[in-house]
């Protein structure tokens, strides 16, 4: 797949908070809404596919990175849209949720990074064919 690019105005993640800063009390309140979700295999598979789903520029920009680690950010912008978490404090949060959690979402992502990637795909083969 070949590297895409879109300016930071367009990326859904950038206006969702993703870059944000957070602290104090803000801050506790998100780690546990990213252990709470990633508790659950039916919110992280949502708001996972959520991710693919609504946020075209930010899933170009970064999953066609190749030097992206593109499940972690699948992750990371899951709890972004779940409850406006940031992508730092998602990475801090991680090592609190549970193992068998974590592996669960790891395969959620890997299973809905395949799918934006065959998505991607079949773009590709339909404006070949125009």
């Amino acid at each position: 797949m070949d590297r895409i690019y879109h300016r930071y105005e367009f990326w859904e993640d950038h206006k969702a908070g993703f870059y944000d800063n957070i602290s104090g009390k803000n801050k506790d309140e998100m780690i546990k809404k990213v252990v709470e979700m990633f508790s659950s295999a039916e919110l992280t598979e949502k708001f996972m596919l959520s991710v693919i789903e609504n946020w075209t520029y930010s899933c170009e920009h970064n999953l066609s990175n190749p030097a992206l680690n593109k499940i972690a950010y699948i992750g990371q912008s899951a709890c972004c849209l779940y409850a406006g978490v940031p992508s730092t404090i998602t990475m801090f949060a991680w090592s609190l949720v549970e193992e068998k959690y974590r592996k669960q979402a790891d395969k959620i992502a890997e299973s809905v990074l395949k799918k934006w990637e065959l998505q991607q795909e079949n773009k590709q083969v339909c404006l070949k064919l125009d």
